[in-house]
């Protein structure tokens, strides 16, 4: 476990994940911005080496720029979850933030992918601190979704929340709370 290094100034776009190439690491490529302007391509192979990268034509400068940016952030804190022992840093550079960067990106994804599954297959609904479902339900299949709701409300002996009556970034939010929990931050 590892915490995120907190900065706006760099970050990736077009990033492509291999999972089933990745082993030790996470095999990816992307294109590094820096201060809104793409500056580089990045690519990890996934077995545990260096992320590689290579300005684009005429951003070697903002590359160096970039490089500097980041040995200037905090070492980023390492936790091995060992009991009794004091986290490890080591000194942040352009391809550890890189790194973390595209770790973090691609969990996003992959949970922001399971949650439209969720809401897209389920009715799905908070009752007390619970989220729960009704069983071969789907939510696609319900013709009248106010008067099907209406009735789901009325067969509760206290309120629930409708996660398909909110917004999405508010549904997945709450969905995240739940199905997460303590890791949803």
């Amino acid at each position: 476990m590892q915490t995120i290094t907190k900065q706006n100034r760099i970050t990736l776009k077009n990033l492509k994940v291999a999972d089933f190439a990745s082993e030790e690491t996470l095999c990816f490529t992307a294109t590094v911005v820096f201060d809104d302007s793409s500056i580089a391509q990045a690519h990890n192979d996934g077995h545990g080496g260096s992320t590689f990268l290579h300005a684009l034509k005429g951003k070697e400068q903002l590359l160096c720029e970039a490089q500097a940016f980041a040995k200037g952030l905090p070492p980023a804190l390492l936790d091995f979850d060992q009991q009794g022992e004091a986290p490890h840093s080591i000194n942040m550079t352009l391809d550890y933030l890189v790194d973390e960067l595209a770790a973090t990106m691609h969990g996003e994804r992959k949970i922001r992918a399971a949650f439209n599954r969720d809401i897209g297959n389920k009715v799905l609904f908070i009752k007390g601190d619970k989220l729960l479902f009704i069983k071969g339900i789907k939510l696609k299949a319900i013709s009248d979704r106010k008067a099907y709701f209406d009735s789901l409300r009325a067969r509760q002996a206290q309120p629930i929340v409708i996660l398909a009556e909110l917004s999405p970034d508010q549904a997945f939010d709450l969905w995240k709370q739940h199905v997460l929990g303590d890791q949803a931050d």
